[in-house]
């Protein structure tokens, strides 16, 4: 098989024909174009509760979800469940709506009926819920002590329950790890873990940055940051001290094996983005794995594909999504463009007309016609689920694997005054076969979960006939609405979530095939369906 060439990639810069074709992708996307797409406000501190900006702060959730949900959703309803969080912060308060007022007690104790505004007023129900809070204050001990970041968490977690599972509020601290992980921060570029006698030491170091730079070493031991000694802090503040403003600079005190004495290394922050791929070529396989989608995710794709063609031509492609939960929806248009000449990636269709979108691909597959194969699992979902659903619809790529998680919607991220962030559903995902997988997933072309067979076993049926998942992708292409339908369709090839080692070798074995690979293309073929049952058409 050869040697194994393996990179861990994130680099700071695009590739100049990158750079030329994401500007093309984006065109036209406005809110739509990013899983994560965020409307900034001014953030505001915690500090002693504000009638005033706590009203800011309610209206602002409260308009958000009136414009932009998925499913228009009276306001009335979700602010009277937010309401009811207030029972998590004093199990004694009630609030319910009787006729045209709504009623707030505790212990059973009527303290105050209010009007009831619109069913669609924002300003009117952030005004009704920020009066419940003053009389809550006042007649609670519970509530009075809340801070407002609790008092947020417990209104807005409330509210969502109206809504869908993956809408959903992050506080002030969780949505800025968040951003940190979408977007990027400002630091030096290393994981580490806090041993148990309260030290700090460095697991891994990310290429391409001030760390690697610097020469920070795997095993170094930080016992200081900037003066501060590590046995003071826990991981939080280790965070906290190691992130800050691009350019501001850091200093650790560290302890090298070979060294006597103390280093200490000074760094430039720059901006961090979490590598999310892998890659090495095994053989003439170049083996690419995309564990996440943030804003370099392509970009370091791309690049790391281009380091692996240097050390040798490869005969195939692998793409691994297992276990990929996804990320922002441009990466994912942007990640299946890379391996497609032409044809549609995606459709999205919403309640706001922004939120109704077409992908198409703008041209240059990157592997050159290489024989292709996905691998996906039960925990491959959302962005990960667009690149296998337009690989397998183009006729790029052979699926294998196990039936993916099914989460076809696109959210959209409001930053509220608070820094926190609010997450709404925004819009459905069209495959470009024209099925809405949410809930259904993707169907794999070679399923490894349906049975015990080995890998040798599951190539001798796709080479004899014995595998006919046609139809059963012809089934699933007319996405069944019905649950029963959906649970029927799904058992053909069970939602798995190890990182079985046959995956990778089926994969292997019909890229290294042009006889089963092109028997195995043409089971995944898109056929109108013609399986029986109730079904709904998307388009």
């Amino acid at each position: 098989m050869g040697d194994n060439h393996r990179i861990r990639y994130a680099p700071l810069t695009a590739p100049a024909k990158l750079q030329k074709r994401l500007p093309a992708l984006a065109a036209g996307a406005a809110a739509a174009a990013l899983l994560a797409a965020c409307v900034a406000a001014q953030p505001t501190g915690d500090g002693a509760f504000s009638a005033e900006r706590t009203t800011q702060e309610f209206a602002a959730g409260y308009e958000a979800i009136s414009g932009r949900y998925v499913d228009k959703t009276a306001i009335s309803t979700v602010a009277l469940a937010g309401l009811d969080g207030l029972s998590v912060l004093d199990p004694e308060i009630a609030i319910d709506r009787d006729g045209d007022k709504v009623e707030m007690r505790r212990a059973g104790v009527l303290l105050s009926s209010f009007a009831v505004p619109g069913d669609d007023d924002a300003d009117g129900w952030a005004d009704l819920t920020v009066k419940a809070l003053m009389l809550g204050r006042a007649a609670s001990p519970q509530v009075m002590n809340a801070s407002s970041e609790s008092i947020y968490d417990a209104v807005f977690d409330k509210s969502l329950t109206k809504l869908d599972e993956f809408s959903r509020y992050a506080g002030r601290d969780l949505a800025r790890n968040h951003r940190a992980m979408r977007d990027g921060f400002g630091g030096i570029g290393f994981e580490f873990t806090v041993t148990p006698n309260r030290t700090m030491k460095i697991t891994s170091v990310v290429g391409d940055t001030p760390a690697e730079h610097g020469g920070l070493q795997v095993g170094d031991v930080v016992t200081q940051i900037d003066g501060r000694p590590i046995t003071d802090l826990n991981r939080d503040d280790i965070t906290n001290l190691l992130r800050g403003r691009v350019g501001t600079h850091i200093t650790l005190t560290i302890y090298r094996m070979e060294n006597d004495g103390p280093l200490r290394l000074t760094f430039e922050r720059a901006l961090i983005v979490p590598p999310t791929v892998t890659a090495e070529l095994q053989g003439d396989i170049a083996y690419l794995t995309v564990s996440s989608f943030n804003q370099r995710t392509a970009i370091s794709l791309s690049s790391a594909f281009d380091q692996l063609k240097s050390h040798g031509a490869a005969k195939g492609v692998v793409l691994d999504l297992r276990g990929n939960p996804g990320g922002l929806l441009d990466q994912a248009i942007a990640v299946a463009d890379l391996f497609l000449d032409s044809g549609e990636i995606i459709e999205t269709h919403g309640r706001h007309p922004d939120s109704n979108q077409r992908f198409d691909a703008s041209g240059n597959d990157i592997a050159q016609g290489l024989p292709m194969a996905v691998l996906i699992n039960g925990d491959s979902a959302s962005s990960a689920e667009i690149v296998a659903a337009a690989l397998q619809d183009q006729r790029r790529a052979v699926l294998v694997g196990s039936t993916s998680f099914g989460k076809g919607t696109v959210q959209n991220v409001i930053r509220l005054p608070n820094d926190g962030e609010l997450t709404l559903t925004w819009s459905r995902i069209e495959a470009p076969s024209g099925y809405a997988f949410h809930k259904l997933g993707i169907m794999p072309t070679l399923c490894t979960s349906k049975s015990a067979e080995s890998a040798h076993d599951l190539e001798a049926d796709l080479r004899s006939g014995r595998i006919d998942s046609a139809h059963i992708l012809a089934a699933w292409r007319s996405n069944h609405d019905n649950t029963r339908a959906t649970d029927e369709l799904r058992s053909n090839c069970p939602a798995r979530h190890d990182m079985a080692g046959e995956d990778l070798q089926v994969a292997k074995d019909v890229l290294e095939d042009s006889e089963l690979y092109a028997r195995a293309m043409k089971l995944s073929e898109p056929a109108v369906a013609q399986a029986a049952g109730p079904s709904v058409a998307t388009r």
